[in-house]
């Protein structure tokens, strides 16, 4: 299933990737550190890593350990206090706001743990939302999502709400609504923390589907070690620094 990705209408402009391995994600010394009242509090130091294009990524470690800090960092959602970002062959560390987020919107797809689907819109206007600052008409929007609804076998629940389908069909609609884009990057934080062990299985091999069919780099934040594919990449934060996994 191809879907609308043959689509030239709905292609992104390639931005040219640096010389060498191809690289979704490059973080050069990022450091992240919070004000809580007087106290500094450090979520990163100087962490280095590459993530590959077209691969999985696991990124692991105890609570509190960094983990989400550094997933809001790829996402461009935080930005780091001190080191260099770079995304899709861009080096993104000085984006302005504006740029940021138009960058984020045309090439990020992020889904939260806790889904963050609006509840009084319809499962297909949940999956339209990040089409809205894009240039298409109301018809190319529907039918964009009930292209990506069809892909994660949701379909037939597009005229539903939030409220009216299970945890584990509310995030496949995240994912979805991430897709819908058509991103060159997935992050996912903690998708499966609300789901049960077998929901969240299914949960992780249709990332891993939808990686395959779209070409798309995921990256996946867990502390569910038994959910990590064979194949996959990861990298393991503790007090705020790579422990293991990371190619740098």
């Amino acid at each position: 299933m191809n879907l609308v990705m043959q689509n030239a209408e709905f292609r992104h402009r390639e931005v040219p990737l640096a010389p060498g391995r191809p690289m979704a994600a490059r973080f050069q010394g990022i450091s992240k550190e919070y004000r809580l009242d007087s106290v500094a509090v450090k979520a990163l130091s100087g962490v280095s890593c590459t993530i590959e294009r077209g691969t999985t990524t696991f990124v692991t470690g105890p609570s509190g350990s960094g983990k989400s800090t550094f997933l809001n960092i790829l996402g461009l959602i935080d930005r780091p206090t001190a080191g260099q970002l770079y995304l899709l062959g861009q080096n993104v560390t000085d984006l302005s706001d504006a740029e940021a987020a138009d960058f984020r919107s045309r090439r990020i797809g992020f889904i939260f743990q806790s889904f963050n689907l609006i509840p009084v819109l319809s499962v297909r206007e949940n999956v339209e939302l990040p089409l809205l600052r894009q240039r298409l008409s109301a018809a190319a929007r529907r039918d964009k999502a009930d292209a990506y609804l069809r892909a994660v076998g949701l379909a037939s629940f597009a005229d539903r709400r939030p409220g009216e389908i299970s945890g584990g069909q509310r995030q496949r609609v995240a994912i979805a609504r991430a897709l819908v884009t058509e991103p060159d990057l997935i992050v996912a934080d903690e998708p499966t923390a609300n789901l049960d062990s077998k929901t969240s299985r299914e949960i992780i091999a249709l990332l891993d589907r939808m990686k395959a069919e779209f070409k798309t780099t995921v990256v996946i934040c867990t502390h569910e070690t038994n959910l990590i594919t064979p194949d996959s990449a990861v990298i393991e934060i503790v007090d705020g620094e790579i422990t293991a996994g990371a190619q740098k």
